[in-house]
């Protein structure tokens, strides 16, 4: 990892820390554009260079961030790139960054600005163990801070201007990220979604058992119903998930039973594991655990294993690793070593 990122994006990761948590984190986008510049796309490099080093200039002296870090894109490795976007929960992998962008980083690894990749600007904060107000207060006092240095892109119509039109209007993008496990095994996800569908909100399922809620309008709607829609569905969907915990261990479901001791052998004994087949048995294993068919191992360390499996940690705990067998051995073994210990209930032996 570059020796600027900071540390917390591997030392720290992004999941509640309340036992057993269903809500793991949340991140909160907002997407803007330079009034006196053409997006992106349309300019040239001097220009992206002038952008870029404008809004470092003011994050890094302005913003009231801790300990700010600035990193030019081209400066960054795979890895780091990788690194940022797990710690970050990107849903997608890094795109390909123009001459003249680069990342802005707290020390805490709670706060990220993208410049010039897409829009000039995009910041995206952690939401994770404080209440959603702390960090929806922190980020628009950051917003207008930057707004009212440089001026922001804006239409009395049509609201901030962003490079994709479907998302003018606020440039609010609000992931919620649940581990619904209990729900997706017993086969009750899609009840439960139809409980908590609402038309301003789109789902998407992940490896590990995850749901994303996320808005689906950034226009006609303001900030504040944007964030409300989205802890609404979110309340249903972690009330329903407790249930169905709750349910599964009373009635002893011995397909559940079946799933996790099969998962266990899977992750001791397997000789390499891609990433979405460890996210899975990783899953199981912390669904076992809130069950109580599973001990010898916290819960926390499995939420770390969630993201020192991914390609980007384990590529910096392990740099000599170069092709995807090497990779998936490794993560294999890897899980193996961390998971020493772990045991089943005698009810699953």
């Amino acid at each position: 990892m570059s020796s600027s990122l900071p540390s917390s994006l591997h030392t720290s990761f992004p999941w509640n820390s309340e036992p057993h948590a269903i809500w793991i984190a949340t991140s909160l986008v907002l997407k803007r554009n330079l009034s006196r510049y053409n997006f992106p796309s349309k300019i040239q490099e001097p220009e992206l260079d002038q952008i870029m080093q404008t809004l470092k200039g003011s994050f890094i002296e302005n913003a009231g961030l801790e300990k700010p870090t600035f990193v030019e894109s081209k400066e960054l490795s795979a890895t780091d790139k990788e690194l940022i976007f797990e710690h970050f929960l990107f849903l997608k992998g890094f795109q390909e960054s123009p001459n003249g962008s680069g990342v802005i980083m707290d020390e805490k690894g709670e706060f990220l600005a993208l410049i010039n990749t897409g829009n000039h600007l995009e910041m995206r904060a952690l939401n994770i163990n404080t209440p959603w107000e702390n960090t929806w207060n922190a980020l628009t006092q950051i917003d207008n801070t930057i707004g009212q240095a440089h001026g922001f892109a804006f239409s009395p119509k049509f609201g901030y201007l962003t490079a994709d039109p479907a998302q003018c209007g606020t440039g609010l993008i609000v992931n919620a990220y649940l581990h619904l496990p209990a729900l997706i095994h017993a086969n009750q996800l899609e009840s439960a979604l139809a409980n908590s569908q609402q038309d301003e909100l789109i789902f998407m399922d992940l490896s590990g058992d995850f749901i994303i809620i996320q808005n689906n309008f950034t226009i006609g709607l303001s900030e504040e119903a944007i964030l409300h829609a989205v802890q609404t569905a979110a309340t249903k969907l972690i009330g329903a998930e407790k249930t169905m915990r709750a349910h599964l261990k009373e009635e002893q479901n011995t397909e559940i039973k079946d799933l996790i001791s099969k998962a266990f052998g899977l992750i001791v004994h397997s000789f390499q594991l891609e990433t979405k087949e460890a996210l899975d048995l990783l899953s199981l294993m912390k669904l076992g655990l809130a069950l109580g068919y599973i001990s010898g191992v916290s819960d926390a360390k499995l939420n770390e294993l969630f993201f020192k499996c991914r390609r980007g940690h384990l590529s910096r705990l392990f740099p000599e690793l170069k092709e995807p067998k090497e990779i998936a051995k490794q993560r294999a073994d890897f899980l193996q070593q961390e998971v020493q210990g772990i045991t089943l209930s005698p009810e699953l032996q």
